[in-house]
């Protein structure tokens, strides 16, 4: 059996957070819930992950080790452990700027 998890991402210049919102049987109420969610912003993107009941742990690195670590390897991000203990990435200096470059992009292409 599959269920369908809704996340938001929300980030900031300086950090990253995902929050489970919603829990789903199929991917069709999984949408439906989307479809009634504040529209995207560059600070807020949802993503829908979908799981199997009952199986052995992923690993989360699994499918997103490399880019993750190349990232860091290149200086863009950094992992930290926030005080509640979970993961956080935040953008170091490099990544701040690249993050800008790439608004104002976004804004030019828009304008």
């Amino acid at each position: 059996m599959k269920i369908y998890v809704l996340e938001v991402i929300m980030g900031s210049p300086d950090s990253l957070c995902i929050e489970t919102i919603g829990v789903y049987s199929t991917k069709k109420n999984a949408l439906r819930a989307l479809s009634k969610l504040p529209a995207e912003t560059i600070e807020v993107v949802y993503n829908i992950e979908t799981f199997e009941v009952d199986v052995e742990p992923r690993d989360v690195f699994e499918d997103s080790y490399d880019e993750v670590k190349s990232l860091m390897d290149k200086g863009v991000i950094d992992q930290l452990v926030g005080e509640d203990g979970r993961f956080y990435y935040v953008l170091t200096d490099m990544g701040k700027e690249m993050a800008k470059a790439m608004k104002k992009k976004k804004e030019d292409d828009n304008s």
